[in-house]
């Protein structure tokens, strides 16, 4: 099931990201502009800016993205929960558990910009402030989420490997102690 997940985000991700994909022919349709849902922050400037510089078609390559974003953060927050959940199983200590937050809230962050991103497109040529403020803030919270919860993977790795390290470690010294087996 996880790597069936993972393959899905993979392929989801090469549709939006990769040649020609998505995010690109939004930018193309758009003079150049990346759409709202790859930048850093956005504000309602900034969505104004871009809806007017799309037009028709630029506005429809951005719902493309927005149909398939439906499903992408999803498939996302679910391939870093399982390999992360995997990996906390083998840990002790219920304190590792935590490191399930940021992929949750990524998730929950990106759906938030797409609310507003819809909002936006949806409502054009009227951006009203407030969704698109939102909309921004969510991406940047998507942002510094996404991060740590993919640093989770190889801090949680690195756990793993020292846990087993001392795990061994322990079974050599009581086996040390326990003298020769006879």
């Amino acid at each position: 099931m996880v790597v069936a997940v993972w393959v899905l985000f993979g392929a989801s991700a090469l549709a939006m990201f990769g040649r020609p994909g998505l995010t690109g022919a939004v930018s193309r349709a758009c003079g150049g502009r990346s759409a709202l849902d790859v930048r850093d922050h956005w504000t309602a400037a900034d969505a104004r800016d871009l809806v007017a510089a799309c037009g028709a078609e630029g506005r429809a390559a951005h719902l493309r993205l927005e149909l398939l974003d439906l499903v992408h953060p999803l498939l996302g927050g679910l391939a870093l929960l399982l390999v992360s959940s995997l990996l906390i199983r083998r840990l002790p200590g219920r304190g590792w558990r935590l490191l399930l937050v940021p992929a949750v809230a990524t998730t929950v962050f990106d759906y938030g910009e797409n609310v507003a991103v819809w909002n936006v497109l949806s409502t054009w040529p009227a951006v009203e402030d407030l969704p698109a403020h939102l909309g921004g803030a969510a991406t940047t919270a998507k942002r510094a989420t996404g991060l740590v919860a993919h640093l989770a993977v190889p801090l949680l790795l690195l756990a793993v490997g020292l846990d087993r390290l001392r795990a061994r470690a322990r079974a050599r010294t009581r086996a040390a102690a326990a003298g020769p087996a006879r």
